[in-house]
């Protein structure tokens, strides 16, 4: 299986991707998007965007717009998460659309512990790629990696995998997109979780490791 990353930004300024095994890389949306397709034509491929990928759904008015559970002083909410949310409002369901149009026999999921197996079988799920400080030309691409590289420990063990930002009920994003770019009909895809990969921090059923 391969795993890409879409560093979420403004296409052709500040959008970064990366695929590993073997590695490409590169910063133009529609080259990640046909590297996907000829990837999945041959094999699995488990693919992150770089952006909150689901919101919660609270019942309290005054806890709406507080972080999920894992995000740690980042919220999906407020300054940067804000932004890059909205932006892959249009990102995703452009990536998913094309995909679609390109395999339309390949199947979406957002199951991280049932390993696939077959061409055409996406993987679904958010990267969470903070506080590195950097600002080089190169950053979002490395961005990218750093979630590649933290994807690539957790799912060592994918029946203890666990995913580093949570809640208790959600509006999944990915969910709405795939619903929309026609790679399905179930709409209890709304409600079901996705997979978060918080770059540092790996999570597992038994404790938190993090990596430096």
């Amino acid at each position: 299986m391969r795993v890409a990353v879409i560093d979420v930004g403004k296409p052709g300024r500040n959008l970064g991707w990366a695929i590993d095994e073997p590695d490409e890389q590169g910063t133009d949306l529609d080259a990640c998007i046909e590297t996907l397709i000829v990837s999945l034509d041959k094999g699995p491929v488990a693919l992150g965007f770089e952006a909150p990928q689901f919101v919660p759904i609270r019942h309290d008015p005054l806890a709406l717009l507080a972080g999920r559970k894992g995000d740690f002083g980042r919220p999906f909410s407020a300054a940067a998460g804000a932004t890059v949310l909205v932006t892959s409002l249009v990102i995703v369901p452009y990536v998913l659309g094309r995909l679609r149009k390109g395999l339309p026999h390949a199947s979406a999921s957002f199951v991280w512990r049932h390993p696939l197996t077959k061409p055409g079988q996406l993987l679904l799920f958010e990267a969470f790629v903070t506080d590195q400080r950097k600002n080089t030309p190169t950053r979002h691409i490395e961005d990218a990696r750093l979630a590649i590289a933290d994807f690539r420990r957790g799912i060592v063990s994918p029946e203890t995998f666990e995913s580093s930002v949570t809640s208790d009920e959600c509006m999944n994003l990915l969910g709405a997109a795939l619903l929309r770019t026609g790679w399905s009909s179930d709409v209890a895809l709304l409600s079901s979780p996705c997979l978060v990969i918080r770059s540092g921090s790996i999570r597992t059923a038994s404790a938190t490791t993090i990596v430096e």
